[in-house]
């Protein structure tokens, strides 16, 4: 037998890492990781339509003036010397919600009435004629902001807040009312005030909830005033301040989603970029056996 003179090899060796091809590239992967870190979570903004009703079931505290005598007032839906303590109807409304929690809405009351009456004695060629007309136009503006995000099948409490005015006018064909004191009376049917509410609705479905506004204060402010032929001047105001509790319906409808990044979404998209590169070299951790001097051929 002859030794075999081959020498005992040392421990196998592999290529050692590439190093960067370059500083450009280095720069470029260090300006996607900024881009990555620094992207918002959300895309698209969260846009939805909202319409829907406030209905006022119950209201507090009517007014109640037992020592006026010559003021005027606003026509009262009560008998006595008692004025009105809700003079405004905003029940529908239009709104826009952000982010499903901020909401900007706006609520308006329309109303037209005419009356018409005449009365001809015998004999008397024209006929006494009685004919007025009135109208009124309501518009509120307002936000709406819930404390905890909605959700289907929970309770979200919400604060509310509006800023309302109203115009009316009134015209007549009686010649003792003249035109000064005819606008006089509008005034009064035109309240200036706002409204400040905390409630609280339940979500049957997204695009769907019946609420209550818990605890409501509404304050308002007319004022008109007139002068008669004979320059006697008649100047009145009235102000209001009162509770309420409103029973809200409420529906919605996506105008336009929100594109949420979860951290499950970018664990994806980093495993689908480092399958672009091709994958390193297997390690050998069990290298073949180093043969010894008394091998032979």
């Amino acid at each position: 037998m002859s030794r075999c003179d081959a020498r005992p090899s040392g421990p196998p060796t592999y290529p050692a890492p590439r190093a960067p091809r370059s500083g450009r590239a280095s720069l470029a992967g260090l300006c996607g990781l900024f881009c990555l870190a620094v992207a918002p979570a959300v895309a698209h903004a969260d846009l939805q339509l909202a319409v829907g009703s406030r209905v006022e079931p119950f209201r507090y505290t009517p007014a109640y003036f037992p020592n006026s005598g010559f003021a005027e007032r606003p026509p009262s839906q009560f008998a006595g010397k008692t004025g009105p303590y809700q003079a405004t109807s905003l029940s529908p409304y239009l709104g826009l919600f952000f982010a499903q929690r901020y909401g900007v809405m706006a609520s308006f009351d329309v109303a037209y009435a005419k009356s018409g009456g005449e009365v001809q004695a015998p004999m008397m060629t024209p006929p006494s004629t009685d004919n007025n007309t009135f109208f009124q136009l309501g518009i509120a503006l307002g936000l709406k902001v819930y404390i905890t995000p909605p959700k289907a099948s929970k309770v979200a409490p919400y604060v509310y807040a509006d800023f309302y005015k109203y115009f009316a006018s009134l015209t007549t064909d009686n010649t003792a009312i003249t035109g000064e004191q005819a606008g006089a009376q509008a005034a009064l049917l035109s309240p200036l005030g706002g409204t400040f509410a905390f409630g609280a609705e339940y979500f049957f479905s997204p695009g769907f909830s019946i609420g209550s506004e818990i605890f409501g204060l509404r304050i308002g402010h007319v004022n008109g005033d007139y002068r008669e032929p004979n320059q006697t001047r008649h100047s009145n105001a009235y102000t209001t301040l009162s509770f309420y509790t409103g029973i809200t319906l409420n529906f919605r409808f996506q105008v336009q989603a929100s594109v949420k990044v979860t951290d499950e979404e970018k664990d994806e998209e980093r495993s689908r970029r480092r399958s672009d590169y091709p994958p390193p070299p297997p390690v050998n951790n069990n290298p073949p056996p180093v043969p010894t001097p008394e091998a032979v051929d």
